[in-house]
């Protein structure tokens, strides 16, 4: 038994390997012809007063990810009419919004598509299933509308807090590429499920982000853009739900908290905009990364920090999930200790060059 066990583990990490690798070269080699398509028709991010960068950059290169997860998704992953979903709201966010990368579109057109997507694959995992998950994890009893539309809020805030993170060389690829790793790593060593199809997926999700590193990081050769930032935060958050609702609701938490450099940041600079009155939906440059790279830190420095702390979070709920139960609370406040800790830092850095 326990030889077979170890061979089922060796199996089940080659598979991950593989499944890594292979959507890491896809989309790699993909990015070359998509960028030399997206200069011929002109795709291109002019900087402006809101850009944190200097130079004109093909945008819209993630299109090499969701061909690299598209890829490698139907030929290696079992997931059935929900692998069908999962793609599907990918595929309709990114339609809209690389119709958004080639001219603005209005927002309640991208909301509509992305609300869509999020109704399309909680529908298809099960609608009891996805909410009770929600409910178990929060330890709260909600009405069923209540818990929907706690579930459609979760998915679409996540598309739009990864979208909005996308702001600098290496950042939003980085942060899939290592929260996919999390994601996959977590599950399996809570719930021993290396292999089943939302871990696949992970894996998938890391390697074809780690394979568009190359063309963004450290210089930008082409911007992820819309058409990929956006369906990532929703195939991130969908996994996500899918996790927990295979392998425990309680898994739910530190899932969500591989996220939270996102989406503290997104909640906090929104929450500022709207009480100082300003339209939370415009274009700034008020996240803290981009005050750290308005204080004169390079896009190198911000994103190595911000990834190196994301390990450390990674670090955090591998320890979560093999802790104690009564140890679990501190390690999660951890994880957004850590976080709190960098706003504060790199709000005192910008404030200090302000006045400077």
């Amino acid at each position: 038994m326990v030889s077979r066990g170890r061979a089922a583990q060796k199996l089940n990490g080659f598979s991950a390997m593989w499944l890594f690798l292979s959507a890491a070269l896809v989309s790699w080699l993909a990015g070359f012809p998509v960028r030399r398509l997206l200069v011929r028709w002109n795709i291109i991010d002019q900087p402006n007063a809101r850009s944190s960068h200097s130079e004109p950059v093909a945008r819209g290169g993630g299109l090499g990810i969701l061909l690299a997860l598209g890829v490698v998704a139907s030929a290696a992953v079992p997931g059935g009419p929900l692998l069908a979903a999962w793609l599907g709201a990918g595929l309709g966010v990114a339609v809209i919004s690389f119709l958004d990368d080639l001219r603005p579109q209005p927002a309640w057109q991208r909301f509509g598509c992305q609300l869509t997507g999020a109704v399309l694959f909680a529908a298809v995992a099960g609608w009891p299933s996805v909410v009770l998950s929600f409910q178990a994890a929060g330890g709260v009893q909600l009405p069923a509308a209540a818990g929907m539309a706690l579930v459609l809020f979760c998915l679409v805030g996540h598309t739009n807090a990864f979208n909005f993170m996308d702001g600098i060389n290496g950042l939003a690829a980085g942060q899939a590429a290592i929260t996919g790793v999390g994601m996959a790593v977590v599950t399996g060593l809570a719930a021993e499920a290396w292999a089943s199809p939302p871990v696949l997926l992970c894996w998938a999700v890391a390697g074809a982000s780690a394979g568009f590193l190359p063309h963004n990081f450290p210089r930008a050769r082409m911007f992820m853009g819309d058409v990929s930032s956006a369906p990532l935060g929703l195939m991130l958050a969908a996994l996500a739900v899918w996790l927990a609702s295979v392998h425990g609701p309680w898994l739910l938490l530190p899932l969500a908290l591989l996220h939270a450099n996102f989406l503290l940041d997104t909640a906090i600079t929104l929450a500022r905009r709207v009480a100082r009155g300003e339209r939370w939906s415009e274009a700034h440059r008020e996240h803290f990364y981009q005050r750290l790279i308005r204080a004169g830190k390079s896009h190198v420095f911000v994103t190595g920090v911000e990834l190196a702390l994301q390990l450390a979070a990674l670090g955090l709920m591998v320890c979560y999930v093999l802790a104690a139960p009564e140890a679990r609370p501190w390690l999660a406040a951890a994880v957004v200790a850590l976080w709190l800790g960098f706003f504060g830092w790199a709000e005192t850095l910008f404030r200090r060059a302000q006045q400077q």
